[in-house]
């Protein structure tokens, strides 16, 4: 920071340097001027309107917004019984105080929460289209005069009833990654008086142009990004199930073919105290109850792995396996990797 005090009440305009770089030396960041020739242009940045998004993610979100758009239209054909066409213009980024400053007035704005996540977002409806609305839902043919107009607390209750549409509608095309309900909170007719968020939070704007009948008009949808988040960081992160099922699976390797591994059958036969176990000698007979032939376990590296019935198999002895242990699974997982 200078401390020179004549410079502390100068302000920097990021218009003053619109066009600048054209026929100008430009340097890079060591000092090194470029060649004149060099194919280097100078191009404005605004740092208060920071990218959120890379326009790889913003292309996955018009897509999303692109299906949210074909069934809106053809759920508000049948809500108000007739053609309506609703074409996306595109999803674009801007702060919060700029999409405000763009509301006409009069406007139908319409603020609604989603349960599920946090702040207030923003339907924007053009009034001339909010009023054609009102004329077809009282059983008109959807034609008013051109004027523009705020509409009064009965008309904006028989909105709501289709913006509701609208929004849900939006909730549904994120239920395969969050189930969402919607409701309303409030309406206002311009931006003016609008503090639902930060002047300088991130919005992601969703534009419409919808028409039916001889009226066309814009819809727009707000979302805070932070409030968005939680979607997007889902709709964006790798999908672990494609993931699993794209790894190659394990495949046998001949060289485990000749590898001994030692195994080991035993019981849980009975207690024997001290005086008893030493008392055993050589020829002596140790009874074991029969209901062990069918409870032998076998283990592999001190671990039981397989629990069956044990016998004979013509002058060799074999072994059925009748379970199969968690510590099995645990040592072939760990074999594996």
């Amino acid at each position: 920071m200078s401390n020179d005090p004549s410079l502390e009440d100068e302000s920097f305009d990021i218009s003053e340097i619109e066009g600048t770089g054209e026929g100008q030396p430009i340097f890079r960041c060591d000092g090194e001027r470029f060649a004149e020739d060099a194919e280097v242009k100078v191009k404005k940045y605004d740092f208060t309107n920071p990218i959120v998004l890379t326009e790889s993610d913003l292309t996955k979100l018009k897509t999303k917004s692109e299906q949210f758009v074909y069934y809106l239209a053809g759920h508000l054909s049948m809500f108000l019984r007739t053609e309506f066409n609703l074409t996306l213009d595109g999803v674009s980024e801007d702060l919060y105080s700029n999409f405000t400053q763009s509301v006409k007035v009069p406007s139908c704005v319409t603020l609604f929460k989603i349960q599920e996540l946090n702040g207030v977002c923003l339907l924007d409806v053009n009034s001339h289209l909010a009023s054609t609305v009102v004329d077809r839902v009282l059983g008109g043919r959807g034609s008013t005069t051109p004027e523009e107009r705020g509409l009064t607390d009965i008309e904006k209750a028989l909105v709501d009833d289709f913006n509701v549409i609208i929004l849900e509608e939006w909730c549904k095309q994120w239920q395969d990654l969050m189930t969402l309900h919607p409701s309303i909170i409030g309406n206002e007719t311009s931006g003016r008086f609008l503090q639902t968020s930060p002047s300088d939070a991130m919005m992601l704007i969703l534009d419409m142009e919808a028409s039916f009948g001889d009226v066309t008009g814009p819809i727009r949808v707000a979302i805070p990004y932070y409030t968005l988040e939680p979607l997007m960081n889902r709709m964006l992160a790798p999908d672990k199930n494609l993931e699993q099922l794209s790894a190659k699976p394990a495949r046998w390797q001949d060289v485990y073919d000749d590898i001994l591994v030692p195994l080991s059958a035993e019981w849980d036969a009975f207690e024997l105290s001290v005086r008893d176990l030493m008392a055993l000698r050589v020829d002596d007979v140790v009874e074991m109850p029969t209901r062990l032939i069918s409870e032998t376990k076998i283990r592999i590296e001190d671990r039981t792995c397989f629990v069956g019935e044990i016998g004979l198999e013509g002058e060799q002895v074999a072994f059925k396996v009748n379970e199969s242990c968690v510590e099995a699974n645990n040592l072939l997982g760990k074999s594996h990797g």
